[in-house]
């Protein structure tokens, strides 16, 4: 169940990042904008339905929900700003690396037993980055810079996720990560919402429509699965990306993009725990 609910959830991130790019190319609003919608309509939703069906808005742990919901916002809106400097390829991907962050940073965060191994595969991924962003030492394509670094906000926030739901429902985590992260992006989105362009209404809408069902369908699917496992499955975001990038929006789907993708998903299943699992049988 928490395997299906994960890849239903990269789906509906995915489109929000297109769409997002859409709303950048076809107006002169950033994707920051449908971020900021996005999290005014969930917690909307959210609170409507906490109200009807009579539920509390009191956390019983508010720690860890309120750092999932801050280090969930800041790590998407770098993730939506990088829209406007680089490829929703390049910036999915970029963004995907964050389940290594997750592995890397477990023993001192969560105190989990990290191997070896796993260091490899943070090579590993740290040589696919440079392949697919090839940067320079005169200069580095800041948009492939901000979704690393939303990356590792990303990962920090998993860890936040996964202590929050010990304790609480989906739908207070869902609610604050909504509210917080929309004070968070308001200040970056406050120039679009003042001169919004109504020709670019629809792909705001689909935009924060899908970011806000991915947010409900990861959410839900942390329930059901550990973060490793977690973690692998959301790089299905990867190829639903390039697919879309390549097909949709003419984006370039080099040699060097390739290779990198080959490297970073070989790195996320293998600090799964898969290849292990593989070899145990053999």
């Amino acid at each position: 169940m928490g395997v299906i609910l994960i890849l239903i959830s990269a789906v509906f991130f995915v489109l929000g990042s297109f769409f997002g790019k859409m709303v950048i190319n076809t107006t002169d609003m950033s994707a920051v904008v449908t971020t900021f919608i996005r999290m005014v309509l969930g917690f909307s939703i959210m609170g409507t339905y906490m109200i009807i069906n009579k539920k509390s808005f009191v956390s019983n742990d508010w720690k860890p929900v309120l750092e999932r919901a801050g280090l969930n916002g800041v790590s998407i809106l770098m993730s939506s700003w990088a829209l406007k400097y680089t490829t929703i390829t390049n910036a999915s991907i970029l963004h995907m690396t964050y389940p290594v962050f997750v592995i890397v940073l477990a023993p001192y965060i969560t105190k989990e037993e990290n191997k070896l191994i796993n260091y490899f595969y943070l090579v590993t991924i740290m040589i696919g980055i440079f392949t697919i962003s090839q940067p320079s030492f005169n200069s580095v394509n800041i948009g492939d810079a901000a979704s690393v670094i939303s990356s590792i906000f990303s990962a920090l926030s998993i860890f936040a996720l996964i202590e929050a739901g010990k304790n609480n429902s989906s739908d207070i985590i869902v609610f604050y990560v909504m509210v917080v992260g929309a004070l968070i992006n308001f200040p970056f989105a406050f120039k679009d919402i003042s001169n919004f362009e109504i020709g670019g209404l629809l792909y705001v809408s689909i935009a924060a429509i899908s970011g806000f069902l991915g947010q409900v369908f990861l959410t839900l699917g942390y329930k059901y699965v550990d973060s490793a496992t977690g973690s692998l499955v959301s790089t299905s975001r990867i190829l639903i990306a390039a697919i879309m990038g390549t097909i949709f929006l003419n984006e370039p789907l080099t040699f060097n993009i390739i290779i990198g993708i080959i490297l970073v998903s070989v790195a996320l299943i293998g600090v799964s725990g898969f290849f292990q699992k593989k070899m145990a049988k053999i």
